[in-house]
């Protein structure tokens, strides 16, 4: 294996990019709910802040307050999303998801983890340290620099 991309960090990230995407393709679920990207965006927002509102949607993904709002409306139809007002102000909607938004999340987000299980034990428990190691050390540091 070629070492020379270990100095130079913007090498390393499309790299690791490149490395994501290939992975994912080969080891995504099926999708029982087909979801547009914004509507995926939108789940993976509202599954790591909990409870939020169509505001907080609509600065997440860049766009107009009705646009969000349009987003939220047809997750609520497909039984993703809830949608509640606020006992504190009626003019705001708290949006969480549901149990079927938590599913839908993980099919559109997640691995296929009997795929991924098939692939680790043609590894070494070497391999598998390093592969699980270095995704934590990458995770710890990505939720940081999303909290700056």
């Amino acid at each position: 294996m070629e070492v020379w991309f270990m100095t130079v960090p913007g090498d390393m990230a499309a790299l690791i990019s490149h490395g994501f995407s290939e992975i994912y393709y080969h080891c995504h679920p099926p999708f029982t709910v087909p979801l547009t990207h914004q509507a995926v965006r939108a789940l993976q927002f509202i599954g790591m802040n909990g409870v939020v509102t169509v505001s907080d949607v609509a600065q997440h993904l860049s766009c107009a307050h009705n646009t969000a709002s349009e987003v939220l409306r047809r997750l609520d139809e497909k039984g993703l999303v809830s949608r509640q007002r606020s006992r504190e102000d009626e003019r705001t909607v708290q949006i969480s998801l549901t149990e079927s938004g938590h599913h839908s999340l993980a099919e559109h987000t997640g691995l296929d983890t009997e795929k991924l299980a098939h692939c680790l034990n043609k590894m070494s428990v070497d391999e598998r340290e390093q592969v699980a190691n270095g995704f934590e050390i990458l995770r710890k540091f990505m939720k940081s620099v999303g909290e700056e």
